[in-house]
């Protein structure tokens, strides 16, 4: 059994490390955006000189940031959901509690599926069409990294749904989570909620 839980336990890690990764970029570029707007605001009002494609940069990081933080998002449980319910069942009876949070985990592992295969194409499509935002001649950015990105990062999202559901199944087995991260684990907050 340890011979199979070792390449998953350095897979493990090697994910939670590219997620807290992404998480980290994506907060570093909410900073920069704070600088650009800030600096935009200053020219446009001090200098009469804004900087052309702030509003388009914003507009195209937004959709970025969301998708670079989704997995790191579910991983520390602050995807908004009701757990109160689920929480009660898992303190309750674990077995079932874990095989209920294996089917909530392998839908959202479906759902990112049906997401990167409608999004693949788009992606390959605005690459290789040339697709851009903006205004011709004012300020225009190629539309495929915020494509792509929309593809990886619900990839990662569905690869943490999936870790989720395994760690569902060691729970029925009694095992801890392949957990590595100092992370807030929803399920456990919920169960503790529920018994308060």
């Amino acid at each position: 059994m340890s011979a199979i839980l070792a390449p998953l336990d350095a897979l493990r890690r090697l994910f939670d490390w590219i997620v807290l990764v992404s998480n980290a970029v994506a907060s570093g570029w909410i900073f920069v955006l704070m600088l650009l707007v800030t600096v935009d605001i200053t020219m446009r009002f001090v200098f009469g000189a804004p900087i052309s494609g702030v509003t388009e940069i914003v507009e195209i990081s937004i959709v970025t940031i969301l998708y670079l933080q989704l997995a790191h998002t579910l991983k520390v449980g602050r995807i908004t959901r009701s757990d109160a319910f689920y929480g009660r069942i898992l303190a309750k009876w674990p077995v079932f509690g874990n095989f209920l949070g294996i089917l909530f985990h392998l839908a959202g592992v479906g759902l990112m599926i049906a997401i990167v295969v409608g999004g693949w194409p788009k992606w390959i499509q605005a690459y290789d069409g040339g697709h851009f935002v903006g205004n011709t001649g004012v300020f225009t950015f190629p539309e495929w990294p915020q494509r792509l990105v929309l593809v990886v990062g619900c990839a990662m999202l569905g690869l943490q749904f999936a870790l989720m559901a395994l760690d569902n199944v060691r729970g029925m087995m009694g095992l801890p989570p392949l957990e590595h991260e100092a992370a807030i684990d929803i399920e456990v907050e919920a169960v503790e909620e529920s018994q308060k």
